[in-house]
């Protein structure tokens, strides 16, 4: 009897770790939320039992978001003078909603009475497994990440690159620069943010941290998880982007 119970138990904990992998095998229901105000959606939240403890992590995340977005709109509008020349605008659309992974695109533009507007653009990708910020160096291979970065983005939130010479070399090959865009490109020190992009069938590759002058050479690719097989990228990460593609498991209007 008592050998039984104990198998019951052991039984019930693997049920337990087995739980929240299998909710992150499967798309997330996301709810919208009230907008922070005209012009300023503010991320929707994962639809999740309170017990799902990675989805309320990554909620929690979108919180803090949404408050560095209060709090750089409230900055904003105190820096004019005149109320007519203040201008604030946000953008977000979902590039992927599981399985195991969800990723936002998150566009902006600000005009805070400086010489010119701000804007900018920037992903946010969450590890539905654990609620944690996806780590790149762990999905994709040594070889391929010569080094990582955090900056932050027009409203404060982190954001991370990577600088990888072989994404870059395959950036290049989808995205052919004009003369005025060759060097900023072509830098053996480019930065470049990712994301799973379900509607596209692959990873998103944009470049970052491009100063002003050069931001409009940030044009943003995709490259086919095809590609990515036989260069040693995570297969869970893969299988997945090909999973949501089928599915249509991302926002019909994501870029």
């Amino acid at each position: 009897m008592k050998r039984f119970l104990a198998t019951i138990t052991a039984f019930a904990g693997l049920l337990a770790l087995a739980v929240p992998a299998m909710a992150a095998d499967a798309p997330v229901q996301l709810k919208p939320m009230p907008a922070i105000t005209d012009g300023v959606p503010a991320f929707p939240r994962i639809v999740a039992a309170a017990d799902d403890q990675a989805a309320q992590r990554v909620n929690k995340a979108l919180d803090k978001l949404d408050a560095l977005a209060r709090q750089a709109m409230k900055e904003c509008r105190g820096n004019v003078d005149n109320a007519a020349d203040f201008d604030f605008e946000r953008s977000i659309t979902v590039t992927m909603r599981g399985p195991r992974y969800l990723s936002f695109s998150v566009g902006g533009s600000q005009d805070c009475g400086g010489a010119h507007p701000d804007a900018g653009g920037a992903y946010f990708v969450y590890d539905l497994t654990t609620g944690s910020p996806v780590n790149w160096q762990r999905l994709l291979p040594k070889s391929m990440v010569q080094g990582t970065s955090l900056d932050t983005d027009i409203n404060g939130a982190t954001i991370a690159f990577v600088t990888p010479k072989p994404l870059q070399d395959l950036y290049l090959k989808n995205e052919q620069p004009d003369d005025d865009c060759k060097d900023a490109l072509t830098d053996p020190q480019l930065k470049l943010t990712l994301w799973p992009d379900a509607k596209g069938g692959g990873l998103g590759v944009e470049p970052g941290d491009l100063i002003h002058a050069e931001a409009a050479c940030g044009d943003d690719v995709t490259v086919p998880t095809a590609t990515f097989r036989p260069l040693g990228v995570d297969k869970g990460l893969l299988d997945a982007i090909d999973a949501a593609h089928a599915g249509g498991y991302f926002d019909k209007d994501a870029p």
